[in-house]
C-alpha cells in the first residue's frame, strides 16, 4: 500500500478549537511522514489473522499528522486488540483441551450436576397439585351431602378429593390417610350418585424411591469419586497420599546447617563425616574394599544435638536428604506405616545418593512382644517392613540409614544388628571443654564483652546438654536487654545460669529473718563440709536468694567431668550431701523441710552404693535387683521382684547405716568449724551471695577432717604408676589428655 503524503493546513482549525498548540512550524509540509510511537496494548496479537489488520493501522498512522496521532491513539487499541469472536475461540480451545486431558475428572462433575438437578426436579414432581381453590373438608362433605357436587376425583397416593360443583366451581381437600376414611368418603359420593374418578397414583411410589433413595447415592458417590480424581491429579496423592511419606525432603547441597555449625561432639562429626566423604567418593573406599555402613543410630540423652548432627549432614553431604519422624509410620489403620517405608525407601533409591534420616526411632523400633500395651500390630508390621526394607539394599546403592533416639536400650534387637545399623553414635553431655566450644559457638552470634571468661561459665555447667548452654546464652541476652546494655557480660552470663538451673529469682516473696539465717546456716554447713573432706568439685557461689519453686538457698559446684568414682568420692559427696543438715541440727537443734531434697539424693547416692556398686560389706559385691535407670514396663515388669525380702531388708539397713554415719561425720565437721560457720553464715546472710574471692577467704580456713572416711579393707598392694612417656606436641589434648580427632 503506497503512503499518501499530509496535506497542507488540514486539522489546524479543529485542533485550536481543543485548546492545543496550532503553531504553523509544526503543520509544515514535508516530503517523508512523521513517524509515531508504535501504540502499547494490554492485548498482544492474536495471531496471522490480525497481521494485515495491523499493518493497515500503522501505515494510516503514518501518514497523519502529529497533532492528529492524539485523536487515533484509541482506535490503535481497538485495533491491537482481538476481536471478540477470536477471544472467543481462545476461551473455546482452552476449556475443550482441559475437558480433553481431564474426561473422567469432567464427565464426573457433569453427571454429578445433572443428578442433582435430577432430584430437585423430582422432588418438584412429587409436590402434588390440584385445580381449583382449596377448601375444608367439612365443607367437601357439606357440598356431598346437599347434592352440589356434579363431579369427583380421589387421588389416592396423595390423599386428596376434587370436587366440581353444579356452578362448575372446582374445590379440593386433602383428607387422612387412612384405608376406612377413603371407603367412608367413596360410600357417601356413591350415595349420592356423584360421577367419582379415583386415580390410584400408581407411578408417585416408584418415583419417590429413585429421588429420595436412588438419586442421593449416585449424588455421593459420584461426588466422593470426583473429589477423590481431583485430589489425585491436582495434588499427586490425595486420599491416597495417607500411606505415602509425609515427612521433608532436601536436595544436595541446599542444607542450611554444616559441621561448623556443631561443637562439643568431635567424635560424632568424624563418625559422620566419614558417611558424607563415602557418598562423595565411593570409589576411595571400593579400592580398599571398605563398604559404608548401611545405618548410623545417634543415641544420647535429650538435647545433646542428635538432630542437629543430622542437619549438618545433610548440609555436608552432597546427597539428598530425607527426614521423617518415627511417630509418623504409626496410625490407626494397620498396614499405613508399612506402606509409608516401603514408599519413603522407593523415593530414596530413586533419589540415590541419598540419606534417610528417623527421628526419635523408639516410637516404630521398639521391642516386639514386649506385652504390656508396649506394641501393637501396626508397629510391628512397620517394623517387620523397616527390617526388610534394610535388608534390601545396600551401601553401595547410594542410601544410608540415619536415626536418632534417647532410648536405645528399648530397641528390637534385630533392629541393632550389623547390616541394618552398623554403626552407634554416642553423643553424650558434652564435658567442660566441649561446654566451652558449644558457648563460644552460640556467642559467636551475640555481643560479647571482653571480660567474659567461658571457661568459668563451662565450669559453672556440669551436666548441661547443648540445648541447655544455648538457652543459657539467649537467657543472658534477655538479661542484657532488659538492663539496657549494649554487650552480655560475666554478670549476665553467671544469673542466667542460676535461673535455667533453679528459676529466676522470687523477689515478690520475702522471706523471714529467721528463715533466711536458716538458710544461710544450712548453705554454709555445705560448703564447710565439701572443703573438710577433700571434696575434689570446687565451690563456685553460695545464695540464699529464693528461685522458682524452691525455698530459697542453693550452693553451686564446678565440675570436674570425672567419669569413674571411686568409694572415697562417693563417700565424700555423701558427706558432702548431708551436710546442711548436719549444720541445721548442730546450731537449732532440729531438721527443717529445707532438708527435703538433700534426704533425697542422699538415699539414692548410698542406695546405689549399696545394691548396685557393692560397697557394703554386709552385702557384699554383688548387684540386688535390676539396673537402675528408665524401666521398660513390657520387658522388665516381669524381672522386678526377684530378689528375695531378707535381702531387700539388709539393703535398707545398710542404705539407712550409710546415711547416718555420712550425717555423723558431717555433725563432727561442724563442731570441728563451729566458729567459723558463724562468721561464714553471717556474712552469708548479710550479702545474700558469696562466690569468687570472698568465699575463697572463709574456705581457706576450714579445718580438714582428720580421719579416713574409708577403711583400706584389702591393704594395698606394692604396684605403683609409672611416669608416662611424654607425647609430641600437638598429640595429646590440654583437657582430658585424650588425642583431638581430626575434622
Amino acid at each position: 500500500m503506497a503512503q499518501q503524503r499530509p496535506r497542507k493546513g488540514r486539522g489546524t482549525a479543529k485542533d485550536t478549537s481543543k485548546g492545543q498548540s496550532a503553531d504553523p512550524d509544526n503543520l509544515a509540509e514535508t516530503d517523508e511522514p512523521t513517524v509515531l510511537p508504535q501504540a502499547t496494548s494490554s492485548t498482544p496479537s492474536s495471531g496471522p489473522e490480525e497481521d494485515g489488520m495491523e499493518n493497515a493501522s500503522e501505515e494510516v498512522t503514518a501518514t497523519l499528522p502529529s497533532v492528529v496521532r492524539a485523536d487515533v491513539s484509541p482506535i490503535e487499541n481497538r485495533l491491537a486488540r482481538p476481536p471478540r469472536s477470536k477471544r472467543l475461540k481462545e476461551s473455546l480451545r482452552s476449556v475443550g483441551a482441559y475437558v480433553a486431558g481431564h474426561l473422567l475428572l469432567v464427565g464426573l462433575g457433569v453427571t454429578a450436576i445433572v443428578l442433582v438437578v435430577l432430584f430437585f426436579v423430582g422432588l418438584s414432581a412429587l409436590q402434588p397439585e390440584s385445580a381449583g381453590r382449596r377448601t375444608t373438608l367439612s365443607n367437601v362433605r357439606a357440598l356431598i351431602e346437599t347434592d352440589r357436587v356434579r363431579l369427583a376425583m380421589i387421588r389416592d397416593q396423595d390423599k386428596r378429593i376434587e370436587i366440581v360443583t353444579g356452578g362448575e366451581n372446582a374445590f379440593w381437600s386433602a383428607y387422612p390417610a387412612s384405608d376406612s376414611f377413603t371407603s367412608e368418603l367413596l360410600d357417601q359420593l356413591s350415595e349420592k350418585r356423584v360421577q367419582t374418578v379415583v386415580d390410584q397414583q400408581a407411578w408417585v411410589p416408584t418415583l419417590k424411591a429413585v429421588i429420595q433413595f436412588l438419586l442421593p447415592i449416585l449424588i455421593l458417590v459420584t461426588l466422593f469419586a470426583f473429589f477423590m480424581t481431583l485430589a489425585r491429579e491436582s495434588a499427586g496423592g490425595g486420599f491416597a497420599a495417607f500411606s505415602k511419606w509425609t515427612g521433608k525432603g532436601q536436595k544436595a547441597g541446599t542444607g542450611v546447617f554444616t559441621f561448623k555449625d556443631v561443637a562439643g561432639a568431635p567424635e560424632a562429626l568424624v563418625e559422620l563425616g566419614e558417611i558424607c566423604d563415602y557418598l562423595e567418593n565411593p570409589g576411595r573406599y571400593a579400592k580398599l574394599g571398605a563398604h559404608a555402613p548401611k545405618g548410623v543410630i545417634l543415641t544420647g540423652p535429650p538435647g545433646t544435638g542428635k538432630t542437629l548432627l543430622a542437619r549438618a549432614v545433610a548440609g555436608e553431604a552432597q546427597a539428598n536428604f530425607f527426614s521423617i519422624s518415627g511417630s509418623e509410620f504409626v496410625e490407626s489403620l494397620v498396614g499405613v506405616g508399612a506402606a509409608r517405608v516401603r514408599d519413603l525407601f522407593k523415593q530414596a533409591r530413586a533419589a540415590a545418593p541419598a540419606i534417610i534420616f528417623i527421628d526419635e526411632l523408639d516410637a516404630v523400633g521398639r521391642q516386639r512382644g514386649a506385652g504390656m500395651g508396649q506394641g501393637h500390630d501396626e508397629r510391628e508390621q512397620t517394623l517387620n517392613q523397616m527390617l526388610v526394607e534394610m535388608d534390601g539394599f545396600g551401601a553401595e546403592s547410594g542410601v544410608v540409614v540415619m536415626a536418632a533416639t534417647n532410648r536405645p536400650d528399648i530397641l528390637d534387637n534385630a533392629l541393632l544388628r550389623p547390616g541394618r545399623f552398623d554403626r552407634q553414635v554416642v553423643v553424650d553431655l558434652p564435658d567442660a571443654h566441649g561446654r566451652t566450644e558449644i558457648l563460644q559457638l552460640h556467642a559467636s552470634k551475640a555481643p560479647i564483652a571482653d571480660d567474659v571468661n567461658f571457661k568459668t561459665i563451662a565450669h559453672q555447667t556440669p551436666g548441661m546438654s547443648g540445648a541447655d548452654l544455648a538457652n543459657v546464652i539467649n537467657e543472658a541476652s534477655l538479661l542484657t536487654v532488659r538492663a539496657g546494655k549494649d554487650l552480655i557480660g560475666q554478670i549476665e552470663l553467671e544469673e542466667a545460669i542460676d535461673r535455667v538451673l533453679a528459676g529466676p529469682a522470687r523477689k515478690s516473696h520475702l522471706l523471714t529473718r529467721d528463715e533466711l539465717w536458716r538458710i544461710s546456716i544450712h548453705e554454709s554447713g555445705h560448703a564447710i563440709v565439701a572443703r573438710a573432706v577433700g571434696n575434689p568439685v570446687a565451690l563456685q557461689k553460695l545464695s540464699i536468694i529464693a528461685r522458682g519453686r524452691g525455698r530459697g538457698g542453693a550452693t553451686i559446684y564446678a565440675s570436674n567431668d570425672k567419669l569413674l568414682l571411686s568409694h572415697l568420692d562417693i563417700v565424700r559427696s555423701l558427706v558432702t550431701t548431708m551436710g546442711g543438715a548436719a549444720a541445721e541440727d548442730y546450731v537449732f537443734g532440729m531438721l527443717s523441710t529445707g532438708v527435703e531434697d538433700d534426704l533425697n539424693v542422699a538415699t539414692k547416692m548410698a542406695h546405689s552404693m549399696v545394691a548396685v556398686y557393692g560397697m557394703s560389706p554386709a552385702i557384699g559385691p554383688v548387684a540386688v535387683g535390676e539396673k537402675p535407670g528408665e524401666v521398660f514396663i513390657g520387658r522388665d515388669l516381669a524381672n522386678m521382684g526377684n530378689v528375695a525380702p531378707e535381702t531387700l531388708q539388709l539393703v535398707d539397713a545398710e542404705t539407712r547405716r550409710m546415711v547416718r554415719e555420712a550425717e555423723e561425720t558431717a555433725r563432727a565437721v561442724i563442731e570441728l568449724n563451729s566458729a567459723l560457720l558463724e562468721d561464714m553464715a553471717n556474712t552469708l546472710l548479710n550479702s545474700e551471695t558469696l562466690s569468687g574471692a570472698s568465699l575463697d577467704v572463709f574456705l581457706e580456713s576450714v579445718k580438714l577432717w582428720p580421719e579416713a572416711l574409708v577403711p583400706d579393707t584389702n591393704g594395698r598392694a606394692a604396684v605403683k604408676l609409672r611416669v608416662a612417656v611424654a607425647a609430641a606436641p600437638g598429640d595429646i589434648d590440654d583437657v582430658g589428655g585424650w588425642p583431638t580427632p581430626k575434622i
